[in-house]
């Protein structure tokens, strides 16, 4: 395909990503204000254990899965048998994470505090199960996973309006997110159907155990990738108060929207990058090498801009009771720039040369590390000591990857080929 295809998904995520954080954008302020810094602490805690559960359901399908399709791209019967084994095997995955979830609850009385508004998001982990954005990435139909996922967005907008009044509409909010994923797996279903790749129902229990087994490594990366971000909520909302968390999920999800550029470039260049990899090395090379500097360029762009404007953009969109946000959105939009190129080398060039498995266990071990700084530094530093961890620990997993490929002859030569006409 011709690099003009590959500006076109790239324009098209986008768009995407501009209007999944228009609905935020719109609603953020408002919540942020209705609900207070503690409940939406209360909802910040709720959404992240619901977090956990789309986490397990989804079991590093959304990595594995457009690789898969690729290679089934022209044998029609394959593919809807990968749709329907993936989509068997998420399900299996949601209904035993939702029974961990309610055993956990008996036990532990945080949880239980908030257990209304934890199964108010989770429909999140629901629709995450027949949401085929992997299917639609692996067939760079990018265009067309962007209309659905921003129907099933804007579909729901009004409804944050409607019924969150109060600081006491907590669970109104969490169950307007699940109930938004929930559209737009429905949307993504029609979507495949109408192009010719969902057909009759055709899975196996072999089929659906296969899928879980060539996903195990992405799901520990992913996962690992969780203990960055879900598991710093988590872990304030048991060593510290409710404000802690709500001036961290608030700064969080900024990051999220200073971020949205750089995460595309990965998402686009992934699928290209993998189809590339065989067939014609030297240009995959090449994708990297310019996804990589593109995706470093836009992440020092995004810090710059929020260094200097961090203190009346918190103000701003959230309100005179976050000002503890703006120094948390500087340290993490900090992490972003180690994180962003750590996890784009780790996934264009240490996957497609057979290190999936370390890859998977190095992001452990960097998740490890953030979790066990968090546990040292929360209890002193509240917030700050949560995001302090994930700067430190991003820093440490891009200087490892960066180690690793300087070290393996076939990991330089696959940059150092371009040197040579």
């Amino acid at each position: 395909m011709k690099a003009p295809r590959i500006r076109t998904n790239f324009l098209a995520m986008m768009v995407w990503q501009i209007g999944n954080y228009l609905v935020p954008l719109a609603t953020f302020p408002y919540l942020t204000r209705v609900l207070g810094a503690a409940n939406f602490g209360v909802l910040g805690y709720a959404m992240a254990v619901a977090t956990y559960g789309m986490l397990v359901t989804e079991w590093g399908f959304f990595l594995s899965g457009p690789k898969a399709v690729v290679e089934r791209r022209e044998r029609p019967e394959a593919l809807n048998e990968l749709v329907w084994s993936t989509m068997t095997a998420k399900g299996c995955l949601c209904a035993l994470s939702f029974a961990v979830l309610l055993v956990v609850a008996h036990f532990d009385r945080k949880l239980a505090s908030v257990l209304p508004v934890v199964l108010a998001a989770w429909p999140m982990a629901i629709g995450n199960v027949f949401t085929l954005n992997w299917l639609l990435q692996g067939l760079e139909r990018f265009p067309v996973f962007a209309t659905v996922a921003l129907a099933g967005r804007f579909a729901a907008l009004p409804l944050t309006f409607i019924f969150v009044r109060d600081s006491g509409d907590v669970a109104f909010a969490a169950g307007i997110q699940g109930g938004a994923a929930v559209l737009t797996g429905l949307f993504s279903l029609v979507a495949a159907r109408r192009m010719g790749v969902l057909r009759l129902p055709s899975a196996s229990v072999r089929s659906v155990c296969q899928r879980v087994r060539e996903s195990a490594d992405m799901f520990v990366s992913s996962a690992s990738a969780s203990l960055f971000g879900v598991t710093n909520a988590v872990i304030l909302a048991s060593m510290a108060t409710p404000y802690q968390v709500g001036i961290y999920t608030a700064a969080d999800k900024l990051k999220t929207v200073a971020n949205m550029v750089p995460a595309q470039i990965n998402t686009v260049c992934y699928p290209r990058i993998a189809s590339l990899f065989k067939a014609q090395p030297r240009s995959a090379a090449r994708l990297t090498v310019i996804g990589a500097l593109a995706t470093v360029a836009t992440t020092l762009a995004g810090l710059a801009v929020i260094a200097c404007a961090s203190v009346p953009l918190t103000a701003l969109i959230l309100g005179a009771g976050y000002a503890g946000s703006a120094s948390l959105l500087k340290l993490l939009c900090g992490a972003t720039v180690f994180g962003n190129l750590a996890y784009f080398l780790g996934l264009q060039v240490l996957v497609p040369f057979g290190s999936a498995r370390t890859r998977s266990l190095l992001m452990l071990a960097a998740g490890a590390l953030n979790v066990g700084l968090a546990i040292v530094l929360t209890p002193r530093f509240g917030a700050e000591g949560a995001a302090v961890s994930v700067l430190a620990a991003e820093a440490a997993l891009l200087a490892v990857y960066v180690a690793m490929i300087l070290g393996k002859p076939s990991l330089r030569h696959h940059f150092t080929q371009l040197l040579i006409r």
